[in-house]
C-alpha cells in the first residue's frame, strides 16, 4: 500500500467490510484452527487488518508484503506486534515464489489500482495454484467502471470535454475495449458493453474471478478435486467503488457442507459468485445513530425512521445498509495522547 493511500481505517464502508471478514473467520473457528493459520496481506504502515487478526482471532503468524522500500522502513517502525514479518518485495514475486508447505494461510490481496487488473487476477490464479485445501483467499479490486475510460484523443477539446460528448453507448463500448485489453482471456466471452455500468461491473469482475479460478483448479490435473467455495462478496464505496471476494479452497464436498452449516447464521454469506452484499452506509450524526440504534433490531425500523423524523437522512438503500450492518459501524473518537 502506498503512502498516498487514504486512511482506510477512518472510512466506514471499508471498516465494515473488514469487520465482516473478521466475523466470518470467527464463525469458521468452530471447525477450523484459524488461530494456527498464517495471515498474509498488505499491512502498509497502519496494519489495521493485522491488529484485528491478532486481537480478535489469536493469529500470531503474520506476513505483510510491501514493495516500496520507504514504506517498508516505515512499516517496520510502526508494526504493532513482533509476530509480524515484513517482506520488501512485489506481491506478484512473493506469490509466485511462496511455498507454505502444509501450512494453511489466510491471504488478503487488497488491491486498489484499476490499471493493474490483469496482473491482480494473475496473482489470484498463482495463489490458487499454490494453495492448500482449507486456505482462505480474499481479494479486493477497484470496481469503478469510470476507471476504464482511459484517455480520449481530441484536437479541439481536452479529455474531459471529449468524454462528456460521448454517448452512453460509446462510453460503454470504450470501457469494454479497455477491460479486454487489461485482462484478456480472463474476461467471460458473453460480457456486453451495457454491463460496463456502476451496478453491473462488479458482477462482471466476480464472473471473471470465477472463470480464472475454474481455469486453474479444474483444468490442471493435480487439482481436479480442488475447488474454491465463495463465501461472500461485497461492494462498497469510500471514494472509489470497490469489490471484495472471500472464498475457501476445498477438496471435499462434505467439507463444503460443513462450512455452509457453520456459516448458515451469518447473514452476509451467500455462497455465490454473483450476489455481492451492498455496503452503503450513509453519513449520520451521533444523535441520529443513537436514535436508529434504539429502534434496532426491528423489522419495520426503516418505516419508523420515515414516520418519526421530519427530515430525510438518506435514501432507502443506504438506510437498509445501515440496518443490516449497524453492529459493525465504527465509532471514532478524538483522543489526546
Amino acid at each position: 500500500m502506498s503512502e498516498k493511500q487514504p486512511f482506510y481505517h477512518l472510512r466506514p464502508n471499508k471498516y465494515i467490510d473488514r469487520n465482516l471478514f473478521t466475523q466470518c473467520l470467527f464463525y469458521l473457528k468452530r471447525i477450523l484452527p484459524i488461530e494456527d493459520y498464517y495471515y498474509i496481506g498488505f499491512g502498509s504502515f497502519l496494519f489495521d487488518d493485522f491488529k484485528m487478526m491478532h486481537t480478535q482471532l489469536d493469529i500470531s503468524n503474520m506476513i505483510s508484503i510491501e514493495n516500496d522500500p520507504n514504506v517498508c522502513r516505515r512499516a517496520k517502525f510502526n508494526k504493532p506486534y513482533s509476530c509480524i514479518q515484513i517482506e520488501n518485495c512485489d506481491s506478484s514475486d512473493y506469490i509466485s515464489s511462496m511455498d507454505m508447505g502444509d501450512k494453511n494461510c489466510i491471504f488478503w490481496m487488497d488491491y486498489t489500482s484499476p490499471s493493474d487488473l490483469g496482473r491482480q487476477i494473475s496473482d489470484f490464479c498463482s495463489l490458487l495454484d499454490s494453495s492448500n485445501p482449507k486456505d482462505i483467499i480474499r481479494i479486493t479490486l477497484n470496481a469503478n467502471p469510470a476507471a476504464l475510460n482511459g484517455k480520449i484523443q481530441s484536437e479541439d477539446e481536452d479529455d474531459s470535454d471529449a468524454i462528456a460528448m460521448l454517448t452512453a453507448e460509446e462510453v460503454h463500448k470504450k470501457r469494454l475495449t479497455t477491460l479486454k485489453a487489461r485482462i484478456g482471456d480472463y474476461l467471460p466471452e458473453d460480457v456486453e458493453p451495457d454491463q460496463m455500468t456502476r451496478g453491473a461491473y462488479p458482477i462482471v469482475l466476480l464472473r471473471t474471478l470465477e472463470k480464472a479460478a475454474m481455469s486453474v483448479l479444474f483444468e490442471n490435473p493435480p487439482y481436479q478435486n480442488r475447488f474454491i467455495l465463495p463465501l461472500f462478496s461485497s461492494v462498497y464505496e469510500d471514494g472509489q467503488q470497490m469489490l471484495t471476494l472471500t472464498g475457501i479452497v476445498l477438496d471435499d464436498r462434505d467439507e463444503a457442507k460443513s462450512v455452509k452449516e457453520c456459516l448458515s447464521k451469518f447473514s452476509p454469506i451467500t455462497f455465490s459468485w454473483d450476489k455481492p452484499v451492498q455496503i452503503e452506509i450513509p453519513p449520520l450524526t451521533q444523535k441520529e445513530i443513537i436514535y436508529i440504534n434504539n429502534l434496532l433490531p426491528c423489522e419495520n425500523a426503516k418505516q419508523q425512521i420515515k414516520d418519526n423524523l421530519s427530515f430525510s437522512i438518506a435514501k432507502d438503500s443506504a438506510i437498509d445498509s445501515y440496518i443490516s450492518f449497524y453492529k459493525y459501524y465504527p465509532n471514532f473518537h478524538h483522543v489526546s495522547l
